[in-house]
């Protein structure tokens, strides 16, 4: 059944209630609630962490790619590994905030994302050799995918539009044989993504502190 308002009292004092009269909250504890969300993703880096790891780890891979003419995986895993390799650092990190501070995981824990993306690759096999899957999981891309699952909708809107930059990037220069392009748009990438997760810690700081 809907939730209506009773609008009889000032907007300060009003409470939501079910239609047969039951009170669910107040007006004023629905601010509060959504005020310790925030400071509790604030204290978690739920937003700022992953830009950050994700930034930097777009980076180091870019910067190798650019510099030595050999892929340790094939070139196609090259950029999952990627994206892997960051959800277990956030993993790892996670845990060490946790039993520091006691605050809990939260929606889709890191870890859970790792083993779904591992998962994903595993099933995908030879699927992630075609161009157009294998850019599901670029580092940008799969930070979208789990800031949406996570319903941080700040992360999935600044992580989703480098993502959306790099590819049409990667389409704009399809056409580029160099071997510099793409050790190019993925750094550039990685180190906006990192540029943001630095703004968004001090808007976090500001929060929890």
């Amino acid at each position: 059944m809907g939730i209506v308002v009773l609008t009889t009292l000032p907007l300060h004092g009003r409470v939501l209630c079910h239609a047969e009269g039951r009170t669910v909250m107040s007006l004023d504890e629905q601010t509060e609630l959504d005020q310790l969300r925030l400071r509790v993703r604030a204290s978690r880096w739920a937003t700022s962490g992953p830009l950050l790891i994700f930034g930097l780890m777009t980076v180091a891979f870019a910067g190798y790619l650019a510099t030595v003419d050999y892929y340790f995986v094939p070139a196609p895993l090259f950029w999952p590994l990627c994206s892997l390799l960051a959800l277990f650092a956030l993993w790892g990190g996670d845990r060490v905030r946790r039993d520091r501070t006691g605050v809990g995981e939260g929606r889709l824990p890191y870890g859970k994302a790792a083993l779904a993306l591992l998962a994903v690759v595993v099933a995908g096999n030879l699927v992630w050799f075609y161009p157009l899957m294998k850019m599901l999981l670029w580092p940008a891309t799969v930070l979208t995918i789990m800031a949406v699952g996570q319903r941080n909708k700040s992360l999935a809107l600044r992580s989703g539009i480098i993502g959306g930059v790099m590819i049409g990037g990667w389409f704009a220069g399809s056409a580029v044989t160099a071997d510099w392009y793409d050790p190019l748009i993925m750094g550039c990438g990685g180190l906006a993504l990192t540029v943001l997760g630095l703004v968004e810690r001090q808007r976090e700081r500001k929060i929890s502190g």
